[in-house]
């Protein structure tokens, strides 16, 4: 957390970022960090959600950043003359909409640096205007952004998410390099994406394992690995096992693999990861 409230100290007061609006700026005196009266303020605005469904929610991470400013690491990062202080701002489950609105309120509160949101979809929308409010833009910072269009060059206006910063060390390209080196590692061809687009609402909002699907597919492309995508929400009324049937005991494995065995390991109690073992060999052959 010292690191972050650093980080955020050298762009509001250290940096000058680009006028991407390409106009001359605005008179706002509450852009700037120090008021008339020599008060100098870091005004931060929090744009999370309040439903705890969520992993990065207001009740979660209020408490984590008032804990944090008490601790002596985070207080040496500050001079002394400099305060720091945020607002809250309900994005309404993780919803674009709302993310856009709590932007431009906490933007009309004159906040200096936007603190999420966490989900993708709201991050977007937030990150994509970021560029333009203020003279030279608002710094984004999340955890989020998972998905690989967040992972692209932010350096210039002309990038779509410039001002954005990760803070989150994993993404899912990185997910998507994981599974390519396993693939590579064992000689594997091709593989099964099994798809529950709208499972792991609690991580990055809706849609969040289709995005995830959508990042593999991009990079399995790119590493001309043969895959073949099962949405388990459009099976045709078929169930898991009769798709399992389908998608591996007919079309992807060799003669022998041993169907019975297959079916023998999805019930034994360790369950999921039995099948995807047998997954994984059926396809590696």
């Amino acid at each position: 957390m010292g690191w972050c409230v650093f980080l955020i100290l050298v762009i509001s007061v250290s940096v000058r970022g680009q006028n991407c609006r390409g106009q001359e700026p605005r008179d706002r005196g509450c852009e700037n960090v120090c008021d008339d009266n020599g008060v100098c303020k870091i005004r931060a605005a929090l744009l999370l959600p309040k439903n705890t469904t969520y992993d990065a929610s207001l009740g979660v991470v209020e408490p984590v950043f008032e804990l944090a400013l008490l601790d002596n690491a985070v207080q040496e990062v500050f001079p002394s003359w400099l305060q720091f202080e945020w607002l809250s701002y309900d994005v309404q489950d993780c919803d674009a909409a709302y993310a856009v609105i709590s932007a431009i309120d906490a933007y009309n509160d004159c906040a200096h640096v936007f603190f999420g949101p966490s989900c993708d979809f709201a991050l977007a929308s937030v990150a994509r205007i970021a560029k333009f409010l203020g003279s030279t833009g608002t710094p984004v910072l999340t955890t989020g952004g998972f998905s690989f269009d967040f992972v692209e060059s932010k350096q210039t206006c002309d990038d779509e998410f410039y001002m954005m910063v990760r803070t989150g060390p994993v993404g899912f390209k990185d997910l998507a390099y994981f599974l390519i080196d396993v693939m590579r590692h064992f000689e594997w061809r091709q593989l099964v994406l099994i798809n529950e687009p709208d499972a792991k609402l609690e991580v990055a909002g809706k849609f969040t394992c289709h995005l995830v699907m959508k990042t593999l597919a991009n990079f399995l492309k790119n590493e001309e690995i043969i895959y073949i995508p099962w949405d388990t929400t459009s099976d045709g009324g078929l169930n898991y096992t009769e798709n399992l049937r389908l998608y591996l005991g007919y079309k992807y494995t060799s003669p022998d693999f041993n169907y019975g065995a297959y079916l023998k390991a999805q019930s034994h109690p360790a369950g999921d990861a039995a099948s995807y073992a047998w997954s994984f060999y059926a396809l590696s052959k």
